[in-house]
């Protein structure tokens, strides 16, 4: 390690993703290091240091220089790659510095399990724009700072500074689009979601408009036309989320550029029929929405009040009216799910209209009211990948039988994956513009093909993928077909309704992604486990949930989640 008089000059940021999963799970489409970017931004008087990026998918490791200190951010399914590049790194250059934070720290500290992260000298703890610039301003005497250094004032974002210049200048090309930061946390109070309990995060936290369309506006002069704004809530504060597009939509005019968007969101958004048309008019394509279930006393055990509130199929439907493609985040797995689930969501998509969507098996996530409910009943097994991110590995035992689980998803995958049921699903869609809220884009959309054309390309396994992709069309005449069939139907209704080749494009995009992900999936994919034959059924709701609550956001709301799981878990108790 650099002794404690040597001065600090060379600062690199390694981006280090497990290549594998992004891959597979993002299909060859490859996204932004905004971590570094943002940090580097915050690094005062840059002239006076050698900043260097490096992202493993692009960069040999073998090929990075010396540096004073190496930077690392990842999240929780990166562990495997991040721990391996830390050793190659540290046994090339044994001298440096090495610093890692992101949600991966934060997940592991909340599970008590920071020593899996033992191999780096400094372990941070929360917002990186507050303590990495403290840090760099210590670095003299960091031999006396503790390897675990937890941050509790949460960053003001409008005061954040834009990406740093260099770097997003010199390697935007290597993406897909951009991702911009936009907001930060969410007022609402979902037991497995762990924005809620990160400190001060169960309200927004905003970025202002200026600094939104002057990054836009950036990006749009570079060439960038995809942009993802990264959300915990879009909507999490309404009257920001107006301000914001009207400021969007002014700068479009102003400048005549078009760019598209996708954001991440909630359903009640189906309330505001005024902010729908603004998404539209700024250019939004694309809003990830967690459906999670379509299944009420499933929403209402995890305290999913804004879906459970209302008519959730009317909802979709009515943001879809609109244009905009619904990419749904759907979960299994919850205890009030019965074997009738894999069913019920099948049929919901359907008669929403629902051309994108994914299920994933529930996990408890470190810190969440889940995880501490699992832990309390004995229902959390370990296993490597117990931090969440994969798709068939979970870290809870389920109250469903594991047979029934695993039979159930392949009824889902073997059905979701038929042409008869997307093409009911494309037409479903095409029906909701009928409603007479289609807004057209005036970009091109968030889906370009000839992008993530150039992505795939970049990786070998990619370009595999994107032949097994053609080979599916190719190979069954059913596919084919339906596949036709799409294109005839998207072809007719663009009669009436204006710019319609990107949905039959994202269509069929998701389509051939399923039949890739799932086929051949056998019972031997699924690392997952159910509670034993003689679990006490008293233990899904254990006598001390309540009392070891101790997340920092108001009682009041802490026990209004409480009671919506409670009442549906004990109402679930006494059915079994």
């Amino acid at each position: 390690m650099t002794t404690a008089t040597e001065v600090l000059k060379r600062i690199s940021f390694v981006h280090s993703p497990d290549a594998f999963l992004a891959e597979t799970q993002q299909y060859g489409a490859m996204f932004m290091p905004v971590w570094a970017y943002t940090l580097a931004a915050y690094v005062d008087e840059p002239e006076k240091y050698e900043l260097r990026l490096f992202d493993t998918r692009f960069d040999d490791l073998d090929d990075i220089p010396a540096a004073d200190l190496f930077v690392f951010s990842s999240v929780n399914q990166d562990y495997e790659t991040l721990v391996a590049t830390q050793k190659r790194l540290q046994a090339r250059h044994p001298g440096a510095t090495y610093i890692v934070g992101g949600p991966i720290a934060w997940s592991l500290n909340q599970a008590g399990e920071s020593s899996k992260l033992a191999m780096f000298d400094h372990i941070f703890i929360g917002d990186g724009e507050e303590a990495f610039p403290r840090f760099l301003k210590e670095f003299h005497r960091r031999e006396s700072l503790p390897q675990i250094i937890e941050t509790k004032i949460r960053f003001d974002v409008t005061q954040a500074r834009g990406f740093y210049r260099p770097f997003l200048d010199a390697t935007y090309q290597r993406y897909y689009g951009a991702v911009l930061e936009v907001s930060r946390g969410c007022p609402f109070l979902c037991e497995f979601c762990d924005i809620r309990i990160l400190p001060d995060n169960n309200r927004p936290h905003n970025f202002s408009a200026d600094h939104i369309v002057a990054e836009l506006d950036h990006l749009a002069r570079l060439g960038v036309h995809q942009i993802l704004f990264a959300a915990d809530n879009f909507i999490g504060d309404l009257r920001w989320a107006e301000e914001v597009l009207d400021r969007i939509i002014d700068w479009q005019q102003r400048t005549d550029q078009h760019v598209a968007l996708y954001t991440w969101l909630t359903i009640n958004l189906w309330r505001h029929p005024r902010l729908l048309h603004k998404l539209r008019l700024a250019n939004f394509d694309m809003l990830f929405i967690g459906v999670e279930s379509f299944s009420n006393n499933s929403l209402l055990e995890t305290a999913k009040v804004q879906n459970s509130a209302g008519d959730m199929i009317e909802a979709l439907r009515e943001i879809q009216s609109y244009g905009f493609a619904v990419v749904a985040g759907l979960i299994f797995g919850f205890d009030s799910d019965t074997t009738e689930a894999f069913d019920l969501t099948l049929q919901g998509m359907a008669r929403a209209g629902l051309i994108s969507g994914d299920p994933s098996l529930l996990t408890a996530l470190p810190g969440t009211p889940l995880f501490r409910r699992m832990k309390l009943s004995g229902r959390l097994r370990n296993n490597k990948n117990s931090l969440g991110g994969y798709k068939y590995c979970t870290n809870i035992r389920y109250l469903m039988p594991r047979s029934d689980m695993v039979a159930g998803y392949q009824k889902f995958v073997r059905r979701f994956c038929e042409g008869d049921y997307q093409y009911q699903r494309l037409k479903g869609f095409l029906d909701n513009l009928d409603r007479g809220n289609y807004v057209p884009l005036e970009s091109k959309g968030y889906g370009s093909l000839s992008k993530y054309v150039t992505m795939v390309f970049k990786s070998p396994r990619a370009i595999k993928m994107l032949f097994s992709r053609l080979l599916q069309i190719a190979v069954r005449p059913q596919v084919a077909w339906y596949a036709v069939r799409g294109f005839a139907l998207t072809l007719a209704r663009g009669r009436r309704h204006a710019r319609l080749f990107g949905v039959f494009q994202f269509w069929l995009f998701n389509w051939t992604n399923a039949m890739l992900k799932y086929e051949g999936l056998s019972d031997k994919d699924f690392d997952i486990e159910s509670v034993p034959f003689d679990f006490d059924r008293s233990l899904i709701l254990p006598e001390r949930y309540v009392e070891l609550a101790d997340e920092e956001i108001p009682q009041v709301k802490v026990a209004a989640q409480q009671r919506s799981t409670m009442n549906q878990l004990r109402r679930l108790t006494v059915l079994q």
